[in-house]
């Protein structure tokens, strides 16, 4: 490939394309003087002379890094803490449908069956974690049980997930919880 003045076109695979200039307008004097020592270095190498050749991904190394820091700092996210409400979903599977309109009646109605059933749990927000335990303290079930309200009909739900465990013994047990809890 051969280096010519800016401006020039260079034919590349049959196609002509038109060389533009490099606008920096943003950077300091200091590092346009040594962006343009870098250049000037790069195209010595090319040319065959015996300097010695560097990355051209170090000098725009650091200003990569700080650009992603200045991105991430503005870039809003969602934040996973606790909800003042439950979560709006759309009707999937794994779910059961209250009569209730209250998300929080049918939270603490389950919530006073599991100790019942010898479930415990774990709570964050209108989730719970909940696991069983052999005779020896291995888990030998977890599920998640989760209160939502349905998108379009503003229903009241139960949205249940096993996530280890046989899923016969799962399916009994949850049946048995939510029948039990009368919701």
């Amino acid at each position: 490939m051969r280096q010519h003045p800016i401006g020039y076109q260079e034919t590349w695979g049959g196609k002509i394309a038109k060389k533009e200039p490099l606008v920096l307008r943003s950077l300091s004097s200091s590092v346009r003087l040594s962006l343009r020592s870098r250049s000037l270095d790069l195209a010595g190498a090319s040319r065959g002379d015996s300097g010695q050749k560097r990355k051209g991904g170090k000098v725009f190394g650091s200003l990569e890094r700080g650009l992603d820091k200045v991105i991430t700092l503005l870039t809003p996210s969602k934040r996973r803490g606790l909800r003042d409400g439950p979560r709006r979903i759309k009707a999937q599977y794994n779910v059961t449908l209250t009569s209730q309109t209250n998300p929080d009646q049918v939270l603490n109605q389950i919530l006073s069956i599991l100790p019942e059933k010898h479930v415990d749990f774990a709570q964050k927000g209108y989730t719970l974690q909940c696991r069983t335990q052999g005779d020896f303290g291995k888990v030998t079930m977890a599920f998640e049980l989760e209160v939502c309200l349905l998108h379009r009909p503003e229903v009241v739900c139960v949205r249940r997930q096993r996530l280890k465990g046989d899923s016969w013994v799962y399916k009994h047990l949850v049946e048995d919880i939510l029948s039990t809890s009368s919701i």
